[in-house]
């Protein structure tokens, strides 16, 4: 049976991984970001519902960095919301789920746009070398919202 405290002070811990990855996504941090998944993590994205892409997977730090500074790079900034997250733990591996909004700014044909996704994240941790991280993060989005974003 697992201690209540340990697995209390685990929950904690992913959720302040799963917050420090919005975060450093939001200042484009790539490098900080990659270093929040295991030496082999894997950064899995599906890209809406139903899409019939094959989804885009990066393995280990430096392929999830230079992804994701290639990714951000075409943003002129980025609000992730982070909402509703659980997590269960079974000893040094422990899977969860994590809901936001992600807001991204960025030019096209002269205009300010606002692209506004509802992303759901299905992640598998690992407590590597003493702290939590991301064994795989799997991003979907459920929905997406492209305007114009008024000037004011």
């Amino acid at each position: 049976m697992t201690d209540p405290a340990t697995d209390a002070e685990a929950r904690l811990a992913i959720r302040e991984l799963v917050d420090a990855y919005a975060l450093g996504v939001d200042r484009k941090a790539a490098d900080d970001v990659a270093s929040l998944f295991a030496r082999e993590g894997r950064l899995v994205s599906l890209f809406g519902p139903g899409s019939p892409q094959s989804p885009f997977v990066r393995q280990g730090r430096e392929r999830i960095a230079t992804a994701l500074s290639r990714g951000l790079a075409v943003y002129l900034s980025t609000t992730h919301i982070v909402g509703s997250h659980g997590a269960e733990v079974s000893g040094d591996r422990a899977s969860g789920e994590t809901r936001c909004l992600a807001h991204h700014v960025y030019e096209r044909d002269g205009l300010s746009r606002l692209l506004v996704m509802a992303v759901h994240y299905g992640d598998r941790y690992l407590l590597e070398d003493g702290r939590w991280c991301f064994e795989e993060r799997r991003l979907s989005v459920d929905w997406r919202n492209d305007t114009v974003l008024e000037a004011t």
